[in-house]
């Protein structure tokens, strides 16, 4: 049996496909964008999952604390070990964030004589730090009883469910979201910038006496209003069914009462991610002849922005310098109004970065604008 036929047409894909930049392009590209992007995240992630830097020294508020503890959390981690006035203090230093947990231990207290006697820890598990803390100090506590129980341990989350609430909104939050408003931008921008060159409509366009930045703005800006209203309709039955999903009134888990401000900054932050969503959309479909080519190609996009969208659950406590890539600031500062730990700096940060970088890629779109080489394919 002959293969001749077989061959030539095997040999006509391979080169069609192979000569073809684009479609080169759209096969490297996705494993390249997360080699890239898990590269910069690795460490960052994995200190996330670690839970609190090695090097964080833990505030431990104590009544009656005894002799023993400070030595025997050295052998755990760097510990301080402060001693509170009395039970009220304790417990404002913890809800302040002065300290990681408070410990109240009977007068005198010994591990090894038995009895009725009684340890009270008191911490706050959406904190890491006070949640570590916790397991750090029961963990010596439960070695000290050498199996049986010589003292009781009486452990309290002064959480409350809003406290639950805000956490659980700041780990799923910011991947709704980043997902929601993607999905509007890319079920836009694509027939807008290559459905306008695949139907030949653009160099009719372009040939008016419109300058080339203008378009450029105006599809920008009309992208990301459709795109906000899209995503934003989308996230609001997410967001009302939530309270129903975590269990409504069995769990006590509803919306958080979050502020005006927090709102406001939210709103703030929304906006800008979507300026840059658009207009990276649109200077990946302005490489594209067609719709479908543009969706190829924004593709490994989809993959990265969920990404992102999770990272916020590694997150706590991220450095700033996170906060000058774009998007991934997006869903960090998002993940923070979720939690109630808003940082003046951080959102500013976020704003200007994104402001600055959907600058650039408007000015980029611009200049391709101009390339007769990408407009018309030439």
């Amino acid at each position: 049996m002959k293969l001749s036929g077989f061959l030539t047409i095997l040999k006509k894909e391979f080169a069609r496909f192979f000569k073809d930049r684009r479609l080169v392009v759209s096969l490297f590209l996705p494993g390249l964008l997360i080699y890239v992007l898990y590269s910069l995240m690795g460490n960052f992630i994995v200190d996330g999952m670690l839970g609190v830097d090695e090097e964080y020294t833990y505030k431990v508020a104590c009544v009656n604390a005894p002799a023993f503890l400070e030595e025997g959390l050295s052998s755990m981690g760097d510990f301080e070990v402060i001693e509170a006035v009395d039970a009220e203090s304790g417990k404002t230093s913890l809800a302040e964030g002065e300290v990681d947990l408070f410990a109240v231990f009977p007068q005198n207290f010994d591990p090894m004589a038995g009895g009725s006697q009684t340890v009270e820890l008191y911490f706050d598990t959406v904190k890491t730090e006070s949640a570590m803390a916790y397991e750090y100090v029961n963990a010596l506590l439960s070695a000290l009883q050498y199996g049986e129980p010589r003292f009781t341990v009486n452990a309290v989350d002064l959480s409350d469910e809003e406290d639950m609430s805000g956490m659980i909104f700041s780990m799923i939050g910011p991947m709704l979201v980043m997902m929601m408003l993607f999905t509007g931008c890319i079920s836009v921008a694509p027939e807008s910038i290559a459905g306008e060159k695949e139907r030949g409509t653009f160099a009719t366009m372009l040939v008016t006496p419109v300058k080339r930045s203008h378009i450029a703005l105006g599809k920008i800006a009309a992208i990301s209003v459709i795109a906000l209203l899209s995503g934003a309709c989308s996230f609001l039955g997410i967001m009302l069914s939530l309270p129903k999903l975590m269990g409504g009134e069995a769990t006590g888990l509803g919306i958080p009462s979050y502020t005006f401000g927090d709102y406001a900054l939210l709103f703030g932050v929304v906006i800008s991610t979507v300026l840059v969503m658009v207009s990276l959309v649109s200077v990946v479909s302005a490489f594209a002849k067609s719709v479908k080519e543009a969706s190829g190609y924004v593709g490994p996009l989809t993959a990265i922005v969920a990404l992102l969208g999770i990272s916020t659950m590694f997150a706590e406590n991220a450095p700033v310098g996170l906060f000058f890539i774009p998007l991934l600031n997006s869903a960090i500062a998002m993940g923070e109004v979720f939690s109630f730990a808003v940082n003046p700096l951080h959102a500013v940060v976020t704003l200007l970065v994104n402001l600055g970088g959907s600058a650039v890629l408007c000015f980029l779109l611009t200049k391709m604008f101009d390339s007769e080489k990408i407009i018309f394919g030439k």
